[in-house]
């Protein structure tokens, strides 16, 4: 069965509350980076929460509840909330603190990230806000892919077809396993590139592409809400976005 079109107005309308949710995380992460952190590890040595990353998430939530209270909402750090997978039109996916090894470190790659699926598992909108870089990165379905800094706003569109250095970024695993398959394949990965970087955000890192700062991307490993805002940002700016699958864990980002 074909899944029915999706409206412009909706996915405006959602893009607005992605925006308007990751703005208000974003604003946490602006305070929480000028006090003192409590810090604890959750899952492999190196994966790190704070209690500005929960902190993030409740107000991103506050935002996406009290203007679309019959929507589910999943996130990386507390538990889903409102109807089922099978009932909801619409389910959000939160990061609230994507990067937060940089954001213990004041190194400034770190972003509040929200997207948004509908029942299909069609991806409708994403917002990616990065306060210590000033820049917010937002799409929605159909309405390109933009960058908004102080200085004004932009439309994306990709890496440009041109001679000279190619930059892949990369993410690694905490999981010492999954890193010694990523060593492995980073050879492969490299072909076509003169040099790689690691932002240490997927998100970022996807949103780079998409600015044309890096000419790709590739990361196994990642959860959804790593990339779900980012990657919706990706394919309206033009991008090749290949998501994890039951046949592959790995997230590629790469000019069509």
């Amino acid at each position: 069965m074909t899944a029915a079109p999706v409206s412009a107005e909706l996915t405006a309308e959602l893009l607005d509350v992605a925006l308007a949710a990751a703005q208000r995380g974003a604003d946490v992460l602006a305070a929480g980076a000028r006090g003192a952190l409590q810090i604890t590890t959750k899952g492999e040595d190196g994966n790190l929460v704070t209690d500005v990353d929960v902190a993030a998430e409740r107000a991103v939530r506050a935002v996406i509840e009290a203007r679309r209270p019959d929507d589910e909402v999943t996130g990386e750090e507390l538990p889903s909330t409102g109807p089922d997978r099978r009932r909801a039109a619409v389910r959000w996916s939160i990061d609230p603190l994507d990067g937060t090894t940089n954001f213990t470190r004041a190194i400034p790659y770190y972003a509040t990230c929200v997207g948004v699926a509908d029942a299909d598992g069609r991806w409708l909108a994403g917002a990616v806000v990065a306060p210590a870089l000033a820049k917010t990165y937002f799409a929605h379905r159909g309405g390109g892919a933009w960058l908004a800094e102080p200085n004004g706003v932009r439309r994306l569109t990709g890496p440009a077809v041109e001679p000279g250095a190619r930059l892949l970024g990369m993410g690694y695993s905490y999981s010492a396993d999954v890193r010694a398959q990523q060593f492995a394949a980073a050879a492969g990965h490299m072909a076509g590139y003169t040099d790689a970087r690691i932002l240490g955000s997927a998100a970022l890192a996807i949103c780079a592409v998409a600015e044309g700062a890096l000419d790709g991307f590739v990361e196994p490993d990642l959860a959804e809400h790593d990339w779900a805002a980012a990657a919706v940002i990706a394919e309206e700016a033009g991008l090749q976005v290949n998501r994890p699958s039951p046949d592959s864990t790995e997230l590629q980002v790469y000019r069509r």
